[in-house]
C-alpha cells in the first residue's frame, strides 16, 4: 500500500526549494514590497482625484443666476423634478455647464436652445408656443370655458321652477270628493265602493 503526504503541509519559513528557502510574507522581498507601495499609492490618488476634478464655478456667476437659469429647465431623467432641486449627478453637471455657458457670457435663451437640442424640448417643462404646441397650450383653457358653460346651464336648469302645465285650483273650499270635474267624482265613487268592499 502505497502513502501519500497530506494535502496541506505545514509551509516552514525557512523550507529549502530548488531556488533557495522560501518565505511566504508577501514583504519577504524587495520588489514585492514596491509593488504593494506603488498599488496602494494608485488607489490613494484614485479615491483623490475626483475631488480635484471638481471645477468650482467660475468667479464672476453669481449662483442666483445659475439658480434663474436651471429653474427654467427640467431634470431629462426625472419626472416632474426641476433642474435646480434635482441631486442627480447628470443634474449637477448640467447645473456647471449652466455657469460655463453664464460665464463665457450666454444669454439663459442660447442656453435654454443647447438644452433642448441635447435633451428635446421635454427639459423645458412646457411645451414651446409654435406649431402644433399650440394645441397644449389653448386646449386646457377651451375645456375649462367648456365645462364651465355646461355647469352653469345645468345649474340654471336645477334651479328654474317648472313649467306649469295644469292651472291650479283658485276655490279656497277643502277639496273633497265630489268637489271637483267629473273625473274627480268618477275617482271619489270608485275610492268609496272599494273601502266598502274591504273595510
Amino acid at each position: 500500500m502505497q502513502t501519500y503526504p497530506p494535502a496541506f503541509s505545514d509551509p516552514s519559513p525557512g523550507r529549502l526549494s530548488p531556488s533557495g528557502p522560501v518565505s511566504l510574507s508577501p514583504w519577504g522581498r524587495p520588489w514585492v514590497a514596491l509593488a504593494w507601495a506603488l498599488f496602494l499609492g494608485l488607489i490613494w490618488l484614485g479615491l483623490a482625484t475626483p475631488a480635484w476634478a471638481q471645477d468650482a464655478t467660475p468667479p464672476d456667476v453669481d449662483p442666483n443666476q445659475i439658480n434663474a437659469v436651471a429653474r427654467e429647465l427640467w431634470c431629462p431623467l426625472c419626472s416632474g423634478v426641476r433642474l435646480d432641486s434635482c441631486e442627480l449627478k447628470a443634474c449637477e453637471q448640467m447645473r456647471d455647464v449652466i455657469a460655463l455657458k453664464l460665464a463665457a457670457g450666454e444669454d439663459p435663451e442660447s442656453i435654454k436652445a443647447y438644452f433642448v437640442e441635447q435633451y428635446g424640448p421635454q427639459v423645458l417643462g412646457e411645451p414651446p408656443r409654435q406649431g402644433f404646441n399650440w394645441l397644449a397650450w389653448i386646449l386646457p383653457v377651451v375645456a375649462a370655458v367648456g365645462g364651465g358653460l355646461f355647469v352653469w346651464r345645468k345649474a340654471r336648469q336645477m334651479v328654474r321652477p317648472a313649467t306649469v302645465t295644469a292651472p291650479l285650483p283658485t276655490s279656497t273650499a277643502d277639496n273633497r270628493p265630489g268637489d271637483g270635474t267629473a273625473d274627480e267624482d268618477e275617482y271619489a265613487r270608485k275610492l268609496e265602493e272599494e273601502l266598502a268592499r274591504y273595510g
